[in-house]
């Protein structure tokens, strides 16, 4: 089916498999795309627009946000760019499985279009009529699979290291607390030993130094005698 239906682009002859092979779509949902019209624009708004030809381009926008590597803020301006003036019965003339992986890959590239179970042809529509690109609930950020080249999954593996570390840092602090403190009395024990050894050396050089006076008492007498 691939090889049935041509491109002409520059020259090059590209297939529907050509054409939409890296992406997420099935093959059997390339039919529903016209390779001949795939660089031909689209004028908006036009809510009566031909479905082959809506189909066709966001086909073309699914595969440009797959293959390169924008995300982020940078793909939310191309996106409002390349569908400058769509309206969402525009997006609705176009096959629902297009619409959808439109919405699927934004998403993927950290451009958020919304709550989850949002239909995708209101969710682009409404992220069309976003001044900047919106910012992700923590909810839905942290179980969100992102593209491993966007800010937002390196965002979420720094949270998700900084909280590992958080956790392993604590044992750490009650290991090293209790390290001091059995250094501490280890220290006081010794302490007191020695003031246990202090006292038996005064004790005993307090009776040596009395035996010496009785003796040279003792002596005195013996001579005065």
């Amino acid at each position: 089916m691939a090889s049935e239906t041509a491109s002409s682009n520059g020259g090059c002859t590209l297939t529907r498999e050509e054409l939409l092979g890296t992406t997420n779509l099935k093959a059997r949902e390339w039919r529903h795309i016209d390779p001949k019209i795939w660089d031909d624009e689209i004028e908006a708004p036009d809510d009566e627009v031909d479905g082959t030809a809506a189909t066709t381009y966001i086909a073309r926008a699914i595969a440009d946000y797959t293959d390169r590597p924008t995300a982020d803020a940078e793909l939310f301006g191309e996106f409002c760019q390349d569908f400058e003036g769509w309206t969402e019965a525009m997006f609705m003339r176009a096959h629902a499985t297009y619409t959808r992986e439109l919405k699927r890959i934004l998403r993927f590239k950290g451009v958020y279009t919304g709550r989850v179970n949002m239909p995708p042809s209101e969710a682009v529509a409404k992220l069309l009529h976003k001044e900047d690109c919106p910012k992700w609930p923590d909810d839905q950020f942290q179980s969100t699979a992102f593209d491993e080249r966007s800010a937002a999954y390196m965002l979420q593996q720094r949270r998700l290291l900084g909280r590992h570390t958080t956790g392993s840092v604590q044992p750490t602090n009650v290991g090293t607390a209790s390290r001091a403190q059995s250094q501490t009395s280890a220290r006081a024990r010794d302490q007191d030993a020695e003031d246990q050894q202090t006292d038996v050396q005064d004790e005993t050089r307090t009776r040596t130094q009395t035996g010496d006076t009785r003796r040279t008492s003792d002596s005195k007498v013996i001579n005065l005698a």
